[in-house]
């Protein structure tokens, strides 16, 4: 996205329109190196480009006074975002494969602990695990593992991966809501018993009326 600054011409008492170049968001610069939202955000990270905020990585404020970006803390969707300079795509691109690298180095002793314990999981079991149940026991067991690496383990492709456990947050939803739904009943069933036990409880012990003759 071009983006551009307007500053006030105090001779003239216009504003002037100057571009300050092309931004784009975490995620499309994610799309031009090929990954996905998650595996780009977690390379910046590491890159220490972004910082953990809560549960997202941000661009820091200090970054945005560099002239690295812009924060968009408030937008219309809701959901906030960052944009990164040209100044900032340069620098990413010289660090990106070092970072990756790095990373990749780092994230292996995991992978091979988590093949390790599918493995032992799998020699417990009379049959064999669908890729689709692998899929999900390791979103289970090591969540920190992302698509891609889940793919190399079971050796499939990241897409597979990314379809098995869409499916698996909308199981868990369904659920979810089935158990709210049978926990409602219940609460239900018993305001209702109460009730019948307090009208019987009232009935038998009111005494009997006296009919005068």
């Amino acid at each position: 996205m071009l983006y551009v600054q307007e500053t006030l011409d105090r001779q003239t008492g216009l504003l002037a329109t100057n571009t300050i170049g092309e931004y784009v968001t975490v995620t499309e610069l994610g799309d031009n190196y090929r990954v996905g939202p998650k595996r780009v955000r977690v390379i910046l990270h590491h890159m220490g480009v972004l910082a953990a905020e809560g549960r997202r990585y941000r661009l820091p404020r200090a970054f945005v006074e560099r002239g690295l970006g812009f924060r968009h803390d408030n937008p219309r969707s809701k959901h906030p975002f960052d944009v990164l300079s040209p100044k900032c795509q340069a620098l990413i691109a010289e660090a990106w494969d070092d970072t990756v690298a790095d990373l990749d180095s780092e994230t292996a002793p995991t992978m091979h602990r988590a093949k390790a314990a599918l493995d032992a999981f799998r020699s417990t079991r009379r049959r064999e695990l669908t890729t689709q149940e692998a899929v999900c026991w390791l979103c289970d067991h090591h969540p920190s593992l992302l698509h891609r690496q889940i793919a190399d383990i079971l050796g499939v492709t990241p897409q597979l991966v990314s379809k098995f456990t869409k499916l698996r947050a909308k199981q868990r939803q369904i659920d979810i809501a089935r158990k709210a739904q049978l926990e409602q009943r219940d609460v239900v069933l018993t305001m209702t018993t109460s009730l019948l036990r307090s009208s019987r409880n009232d009935h038998h012990g009111r005494a009997p009326r006296e009919h005068s003759v």
